[in-house]
């Protein structure tokens, strides 16, 4: 996943993006391993957080939607 190379490229750690992004710590686990979905609102959350557009940071989700 996108999510991913974007956390790693900026130094951080997937439990200081689910803490500012208001999202339980397992459930980002679980989302940035493939095995829970992102629901759209944590999709925009950590977007925010990011200081990116969405479509950027989850691309694979947007396909989803356009298919």
């Amino acid at each position: 996943m996108k999510i991913n190379e974007i956390i790693r490229a900026r130094g951080m750690t997937k439990s200081e993006i689910a803490v500012m992004a208001k999202i339980p710590q397992n459930d980002f686990y679980q989302c940035t391993n493939g095995k829970k979905s992102f629901f759209p609102s944590w999709r925009k959350r950590v977007a925010n957080v990011l200081q990116m557009p969405e479509d950027e940071v989850f691309p694979e989700y947007i396909k989803k939607e356009i298919d």
